[in-house]
């Protein structure tokens, strides 16, 4: 493998279903943990449906699991439901803790400081600010557990980066892969850690030999970063196949997004890659099964832990 480096809320009660997740009544939910479902959140109606349902599918499978008594989704930032505001719920629905899940592919501020403090599990003068920002800080009478994101399992990013790029890969040898993910710059060793991880998982599997990756944000940086890495790839393989690492949007959407932000010509723009066959991911994370299972799964781990 080669590796170029750079460096709801309105409460419903009895046996609905809503947004956030299935609500049982207080007595029942008294008993029982709750599960907190946190996702970043978005200003765009279109980010934050996929995230819901997939929280809603959550819920589902977590009330099978007899486990917990109620789950909720929340959203960091732009829109309700917020964290305090789920908490609130999980709270008022009598349950004795809570396990917060994050719904984030990498370890970030976010993860590191930002959902931690407003969660009340951390503060400092920078954290006590951002956490006013995202909806302010919980105050709750129950404890609180935060669980790992998606990278620090050691199986669900490499197999659905697997899964992304079988969609695409047609004849291996003549194959590279480029990875575009958010990335951290406080956080980067973690984050080349799990992207190595990832792209030898994919290239073991696969018989591809070329796998590079480039930091772009949510897009923003796809013409300074990914193109460049999309570049690379196509000066050695004859086709590239390009796989996002994200929550609900796709490495589609993402190039199309920017390409449209371009103030370039059209010729211009594609000029950057042409002469290649690239390919394009079009599945966010949100639709790989295996999602529903590891958060089910992990938050059911981090109570039996917290109940040592």
């Amino acid at each position: 493998m080669k590796r170029i480096c750079h460096v709801h809320i309105v409460l419903f009660f009895g046996a609905l279903l809503s947004p956030a997740g299935p609500v049982l009544g207080a007595e029942d939910a008294a008993r029982k943990p709750g599960l907190l479902v946190i996702a970043h959140g978005s200003p765009s109606p279109a980010w934050n449906e996929p995230v819901l349902k997939l929280g809603a599918e959550i819920a589902r499978t977590a009330m099978e699991t007899s486990r917990f008594g109620a789950v909720r989704t929340a959203l960091m930032e732009f829109s309700e439901p917020s964290i305090p505001t789920a908490v609130a719920e999980l709270e008022a629905l009598g349950c004795s803790r809570i396990i917060a899940a994050p719904l984030f592919v990498m370890p970030t501020g976010h993860t590191h400081f930002d959902v931690p403090a407003v969660l009340g599990l951390y503060s400092s003068g920078r954290t006590d600010v951002h956490a006013e920002e995202h909806g302010g800080v919980v105050r709750c009478r129950i404890p609180i557990t935060l669980t790992e994101t998606m990278s620090e399992d050691e199986r669900l990013l490499p197999q659905y980066a697997l899964q992304e790029v079988e969609k695409l890969s047609t004849s291996s040898p003549e194959e590279a892969i480029v990875f575009l993910a958010h990335g951290d710059p406080d956080h980067e060793l973690l984050c080349e850690r799990g992207m190595r991880r990832i792209a030898s998982y994919c290239c073991a599997r696969t018989g591809i030999e070329y796998a590079d990756w480039a930091y772009i944000g949510v897009g923003q940086e796809f013409a300074s970063k990914g193109l460049p890495a999309i570049r690379r790839a196509a000066e050695q393989k004859q086709r590239v196949l390009v796989v996002g690492l994200y929550v609900a949007s796709d490495a589609q959407r993402i190039r199309d997004r920017a390409l449209k932000a371009d103030t370039r010509s059209h010729g211009e723009r594609e000029a950057d890659i042409s002469g290649s066959e690239i390919l394009f991911s079009k599945e966010g994370i949100v639709s790989c099964p295996l999602v529903v299972e590891w958060v089910v799964e992990t938050a059911c781990e981090a109570l039996e832990k917290s109940s040592e």
